[in-house]
């Protein structure tokens, strides 16, 4: 979330450990931080801390699963929500995102979208009453069958739902995206630098398995 060569936020490639922004605990997870005042990319208000799979896939030709376990520790003071998982478009729909899982005030959900421009979209609610500091698990997973699945694991308790692939996104290319993309407008916002989203991750995995059924 600082100026690129291009002025807008700046793409570290290969990715690499960045504080204060991407940094590694004593245990060896990594922590995203994205301030609310911070640059954002060209076609977001936003400002990110992310890793971007650089494998792409097609859109419903899977399956692909990404499987991630989190603690969200901070969100922003306004807006208290922040995006830490997306299956996202890559190559010529690079700016359009498309599976979105949030943790949203204690809640975690998934929005899907369903156009490549304009509001059109299904929400699919998983977990509630989910602290700040609390660890769960999710996983987001493109079947390859024509649906699109969601879970998330918060003590002991598995929430899955789905969604069927948006005709506006079969066959596309897109990516996994993972870390603390807040939910806070960053253009012209006066938050102190510390005010933003912090998220630790214990775990990342990508693989072409469907991820195993909610029990």
């Amino acid at each position: 979330p600082v100026p690129g060569s291009k002025g807008d936020a700046e793409i570290v490639k290969p990715a690499a450990v960045s504080p204060p922004w991407l940094t590694a605990d004593g245990d060896g997870h990594l922590v995203f931080f994205a301030p609310v005042n911070g640059v954002t990319t060209k076609n977001s208000e936003h400002a990110r801390t992310e890793l971007v799979r650089l494998d792409n896939f097609a859109a419903g030709q899977g399956p692909h699963t990404l499987t991630a376990s989190v603690t969200v520790a901070q969100v922003p003071t306004e807006v208290p929500s922040v995006i830490i998982g997306q299956i996202h478009g890559a190559e010529d729909i690079s700016s359009m995102p498309f599976v979105m899982l949030y943790y949203d005030n204690g809640e975690v959900k998934a929005v899907v979208k369903q156009e490549q421009s304009g509001n059109a979209h299904t929400n699919i609610p998983l977990l509630t009453s989910v602290p700040v500091g609390a660890p769960f698990d999710y996983s987001i997973t493109d079947g390859g069958d024509g649906n699109l699945t969601v879970t998330a694991t918060y003590q002991g308790r598995t929430v899955s739902g789905s969604a069927p692939l948006p005709a506006a996104f079969a066959g596309a290319t897109v990516r996994f995206q993972a870390g603390a993309y807040q939910q806070a407008p960053s253009s012209g916002n006066t938050a102190a630098p510390d005010d933003g989203a912090r998220v630790t991750f214990s775990s990342i995995n990508v693989g072409t398995e469907a991820a195993p059924p909610a029990s």
